[in-house]
């Protein structure tokens, strides 16, 4: 009596498990958008209702809204906490260059405040910093009691020495070391004495005025691009390169981590195999990964979203609190760049998902256990590491030679590019230029990944070799 031997899944050589692969789901070939779709609808599904998705969105939500409040925050916490300085002023020098009376405590207020609004009468920086009061010589002794007792802040005394020249004489209990107000005072001082020499020199005030004109000054940076760019925009834009330096690395682990996880579960358990007889191998590995992909999009999409629309909010909100003279950040220029910023970063992380979640699909297919994941997907987890550390560096090196070669390679382009363009340090035509070159390192490796995929993705046997991989992706 013959026997019939029964060949297992383990027993079959890869190659002969590849002609399955091939030859299974041969009808789902004539449904392919459809069969796309449904797997698509499926892993969009399971993941945004996830709870731990629903909590991780909620929490990254609240951390930009604060983010974005920090500035505004930081400037109404000053504006409360900054305490003016209150000066009295005694004049015993008489006229000093024509100013005397009103018209040498207005001098003095807008040259310790800064240029006075004529419209509103108040300082252009909002609150003064210096509150000036004017007191008769008799009141010396009692005003330098008050500077004793902290009532006053500032004692400043004119006199007029032999030569006629003013003199200035200034009271207070600060420290030499503490005293943020001296050099201001000093200042004003010496355009006094200016002004006085000049009035005693028949100079006409048009003549003393140019003599306090400041002179023709022009930086002109052959360097780096960025200096064209205020202080608060450059900050905002390394502040948000990052978070998004952060965030595409967290999105494409955690995500490319569910690619491959996905597809290890689905062929450990065996459901791989009735899978394939409705759907092929592509048809299943295109699904999980835009599936994924666009729930990965919508909490990036909905990241970017609150915060452009937190950051518009900041000007009106600025202005009711401050005023329209309020100091500060220039949230209207930072408002631009970070909106700018955030759409790159909705592109570069679009780009670098779909260029890694390839990869891990096929990755995840080669394991025989979803145990074996985190070992099998450690070289893509490498690549990843790189361009998250260089694109640390490239904010501070955007024009290095080296930093610029990293950030064309299409695996660390998301997050050394997104540095460099918040640092200042791109030519314009390197972000199309570096889109490029990502689309078509996505074709190559999804080309790439397809092959694996279908091939590997029934082999319940030893782990093919470098050698069969190559052979199977050259296979048509």
């Amino acid at each position: 009596m013959s026997q019939q031997t029964v060949v297992t899944p383990e027993q079959t050589p890869p190659e002969q498990q590849s002609a399955i692969a091939i030859s299974a789901g041969g009808a789902a070939r004539q449904h392919t958008a459809r069969n796309i779709g449904l797997i698509i609808r499926h892993e969009y599904k399971r993941r945004v209702t996830q709870r731990s998705f629903i909590i991780s969105t909620i929490i990254i939500l609240v951390l930009i809204v604060i983010a974005a409040f920090v500035p505004t925050i930081i400037q109404l916490i000053a504006a409360h906490s900054n305490s003016q300085t209150k000066i009295a002023v005694v004049n015993n020098a008489g006229s000093i260059g024509g100013l005397s009376g009103d018209t040498l405590t207005t001098y003095i207020d807008k040259t310790l405040n800064g240029t006075t609004d004529t419209t509103t009468g108040q300082n252009s920086s909002g609150n003064p910093q210096f509150v000036i009061q004017t007191a008769s010589p008799s009141k010396i002794d009692s005003l330098k009691n008050q500077v004793k007792n902290g009532a006053l802040s500032i004692l400043l005394v004119l006199d007029r020495a032999s030569n006629h020249d003013v003199t200035f004489t200034y009271y207070t209990t600060s420290s030499p070391t503490d005293d943020s107000n001296v050099s201001q005072v000093q200042t004003l001082a010496s355009q006094l004495a200016v002004l006085d020499k000049s009035s005693r020199l028949g100079l006409t005030p048009a003549q003393t005025s140019s003599l306090f004109a400041p002179p023709q000054f022009l930086d002109m940076n052959l360097g780096q691009t960025q200096s064209t760019r205020s202080v608060s925009d450059r900050v905002t834009g390394i502040i948000l390169a990052y978070a998004g330096n952060i965030l595409i690395y967290m999105a494409i682990v955690l995500y490319g981590m569910g690619v491959a996880t996905g597809v290890a579960e689905e062929k450990g358990s065996r459901i791989m195999e009735i899978l394939v007889n409705a759907a092929t191998p592509f048809q299943l590995m295109a699904g999980k990964i835009i599936g994924l992909g666009a729930a990965g999009l919508s909490q990036m999409a909905l990241f970017v979203i609150v915060g452009i629309g937190v950051l518009l909010l900041q000007v009106p909100l600025d202005a009711a609190l401050f005023g329209s003279h309020a100091g500060g950040l220039n949230l209207n220029i930072i408002t631009g760049a970070s909106i700018s910023l955030l759409l790159l970063l909705l592109i570069y992380f679009i780009l670098g998902f779909l260029l890694f979640a390839s990869l891990y699909a096929a990755l995840g297919a080669l394991v025989k256990r979803q145990e074996e994941v985190q070992n099998a997907v450690g070289p893509i987890t490498f690549l990843l590491v790189i361009g998250y550390l260089v694109g640390y560096f490239a904010i501070y090196l955007p024009d290095a030679t080296w930093i610029k070669v990293v950030s064309y390679v299409p695996f660390w382009t998301p997050t050394t590019m997104l540095a460099r363009i918040a640092a200042g340090g791109v030519a314009p035509w390197e972000i199309p230029f570096t889109i490029v070159l990502m689309i078509a390192a996505i074709f190559a490796c999804t080309f790439i990944a397809a092959r694996i995929y279908r091939f590997a993705v029934l082999m319940y046997g030893q782990r093919p070799g470098l050698g069969q991989l190559v052979r199977l992706v050259r296979m048509s």
